[in-house]
């Protein structure tokens, strides 16, 4: 009897399996290859326009085709979370305390360099034969600037400087202004060609682009600020922020949203909430920034639709001039108008930096295509085509105006950005304020308080506020305060007392703070023990450092175990069994 053959499902899986692996093994192979090339060469053309032709080699109309459109989508998933994590670390680049020095630069180049291209993509569109509708179209998408691109030259070129934070800081601007613009007109295109019926689907569009986005931005940026804190490693910091912006990227697809909108929200929100977290996220991502340009790109490349070219005839020719004219002339003119000395050639470089072209655009591309397919066919094909043209030579413009501002190269390792200052002569402090509390939590604390205060050669200024009606309300020194200036005595440090009643004790403390004329304040707060626990920290302590304007020193007490402290030594057993048989009000 003759063998039975295979089972089907047995010869299925090896087959299955190897399809699957294939685009993985092709992208790593050729991105080895893309990688080598790219740093033989990085000194005739920036590195991404070597992942960029490599992408296409081996895209589905490259003379390898190893990866197909089936491969590419399937690998969609790791471009979109590469996009958002590019984005958000742009957040670093939109510190407000760190643009005040640019707003008169930043708004008059971006407000000029906007309008300008979009009003001569319309004109020049319009005029080549376009619809009204797709010439709007076009007009918004054309002003966009491909973030990722830019970001990716100026970490290439190290580049680091006036103009090359001006440059990163109007790419922020221009993307969140063009979603913005897009989400306000498309609906009205959408009313126009009849695909939008009624006033909620118009207004929709709007709210899924621009509100939703904003929406999940905030809320990702306040999850990075609200647990970031608690994590100690950079890389569970990292792992974190993945997480979080791979939800950020799934959610803004979900909606129809903006990736790049809702990516920006978080690391604008993080950057100027918490600007000393934010710096935590900004480098661990920072090690990512290499293979992500170069998965990114590479997919990117194999996307490109070469056959695009040939399809946008004058419409394309007129959307690509008009494209150039705007961010060229539009930036000079706006650097001219800044009041700041700018000259047209300044500006002219800026829109030179301006000019690739990806990223958003096809994002944008692909929402119009979905929305509208008969408007999304004519879009598809114009500005595909302008960003062959413009992510193949944009990236050359943007590496000879960084090389002309004189700043590539600056962003050296480990250079500090700050000049160090001259620092003021020592001044010792004087009189040092501590607020005690019920004696069972201030007495193991004792020993570092007055190592504290002594080594400042300093005044201890002790000071203990009851509540109304207590016990201790009617005393002048209650027994805690007694306490304290005996030990302080016997450690040879000067002591004063205070005693006062009141329910507002960090007001309290700054009043006392001004009449003894102390020029430092050191006190304990609750500090949260567990991950789940409330945050208690910090009630009294913000409003006294709010008070005050000399330093405060807080160190962390837990009421629960008031042997838990930071500086165990020189413990007094006699008064210690003294203070557990009265522990009196708990006081401040």
């Amino acid at each position: 009897m003759a063998s039975p053959g295979p089972h089907p499902s047995c010869s299925l899986r090896p087959k299955r399996a190897l399809r699957t692996v294939e685009p993985l093994i092709a992208v790593a192979g050729l991105g080895a290859v893309a990688y080598l090339v790219g740093r033989l060469f990085r000194r005739f053309v920036p590195e991404i326009v070597v992942f960029l032709i490599f992408g296409v080699v081996i895209g589905p109309e490259g003379p390898l085709g190893l990866l197909d459109e089936q491969a590419i989508a399937s690998l969609e998933l790791v471009t979109l979370v590469a996009l958002a994590v590019i984005i958000f670390r742009l957040g670093e680049r939109l510190r407000l305390s760190a643009l005040t020095g640019l707003w008169g630069r930043l708004v008059p180049l971006n407000v000029a360099q906007l309008l300008g291209t979009g009003a001569l993509v319309f004109a020049a569109t319009s005029l080549a034969g376009a619809d009204p509708r797709l010439a709007l179209v076009l007009a918004i998408i054309g002003a966009e600037t491909g973030v990722l691109t830019v970001t990716a030259v100026v970490k290439e070129e190290r580049a680091d400087g006036s103009f090359t934070d001006l440059l990163l800081a109007s790419v922020g601007v221009t993307n969140a202004a063009v979603a913005v613009l897009f989400g306000l007109a498309f609906p009205f295109v959408l009313a126009a060609t009849g695909e939008a019926g009624t006033t909620l689907e118009t207004v929709g569009v709007f709210g899924r682009m621009v509100v939703a986005s904003t929406l999940i931005g905030l809320v990702a940026g306040w999850l990075l600020e609200r647990f970031g804190a608690d994590i100690e490693t950079s890389g569970e910091l990292l792992l974190f922020l993945l997480i979080v912006l791979t939800g950020v990227a799934g959610l803004a697809t979900a909606v129809d949203g903006s990736v790049v909108v809702a990516a920006l929200v978080t690391g604008v929100y993080v950057s100027n909430r918490v600007p000393w977290l934010s710096s935590r996220y900004f480098e661990a991502v920072q090690t990512l920034e290499a293979p992500i340009y170069l998965v990114f790109f590479v997919v990117a490349g194999a996307g490109i639709h070469l056959d695009a070219l040939r399809t946008v005839g004058a419409v394309g020719m007129a959307y690509a001039v008009a494209r150039l004219i705007g961010k060229l002339g539009g930036s000079a003119l706006g650097s001219a108008l800044d009041g700041q000395g700018s000259t047209f050639r300044e500006g002219a470089r800026m829109g030179a930096a301006l000019l690739p072209h990806a990223g958003m655009a096809v994002a944008l591309v692909a929402f119009v295509a979905e929305q509208s397919p008969d408007l999304g066919q004519g879009v598809a094909a114009v500005v595909l085509g302008g960003i062959v043209v413009f992510e193949l030579s944009g990236p050359l413009f943007t590496r000879r105006a960084l090389r002309n501002s004189g700043e590539a190269g600056r962003d050296e390792p480990g250079r500090s950005r700050v000049e160090v200052p001259e620092l003021a002569a020592p001044h010792g402090f004087q009189r040092v304020l501590v607020p005690v509390g019920a004696l069972r939590i201030v007495l193991p604390r004792m020993p570092f308080l007055l190592d504290v205060v002594a080594s400042f050669q300093a005044t201890l200024v002790a000071v203990h506020i009851s509540r109304p009606g207590s016990d201790e309300a009617e005393i002048d020194e209650p027994e805690v305060l007694t306490v304290v200036r005996e030990l302080a005595a016997e450690r040879g440090v000067p002591c004063v007392t205070v005693h006062r009643v009141s329910e507002h004790i960090g007001e309290q403390l700054a009043a006392v703070a001004d009449e003894e004329s102390v020029d430092l304040i050191v006190m304990g707060e609750p500090a949260r023990r567990a991950l789940l626990e409330p945050k208690r920290w910090g009630a009294v302590a913000q409003r006294v450092t709010e008070a005050v304007d000399i330093p405060v020193l807080v160190y962390p007490v837990d009421p629960s175990d008031p042997d838990d402290v930071p500086y165990p030594r020189l413990r007094r057993t006699d008064v210690q069994e003294q203070a557990s048989s009265g522990d009196g009000d708990e006081g401040a």
